[in-house]
């Protein structure tokens, strides 16, 4: 038993002439936009009772603690800009 595919010479032309389009739209943004974070900057998260062993001297600050010092810090900087 013999099976043919009726594909569409429109379809297919469409489709070649969108593909190398679509193939240097991919190249040319994921290429081109990328930031090299040092090793000391890295983020690690970890779970609940992990070690963590660090790789350089610093100061080291649970998520809802930096939260508290973040905000305290917007706060009076916003305090500067704009006095009262």
């Amino acid at each position: 038993m013999k099976t043919t595919v009726n594909k569409s010479p429109r379809k297919s032309f469409a489709t070649m002439k969108l593909l190398p389009i679509a193939a240097s739209m991919l190249i040319w943004t994921s290429c081109a936009h990328y930031k090299v974070i040092d090793a000391d900057k890295t983020v690690r998260r970890l779970k609940a009772h992990d070690t963590f062993l660090a790789p350089s001297d610093g100061w080291f600050v649970p998520d809802a603690r930096w939260l508290e010092l973040r905000e305290a810090l917007a706060d009076k900087i916003e305090s500067l800009e704009h006095p009262k």
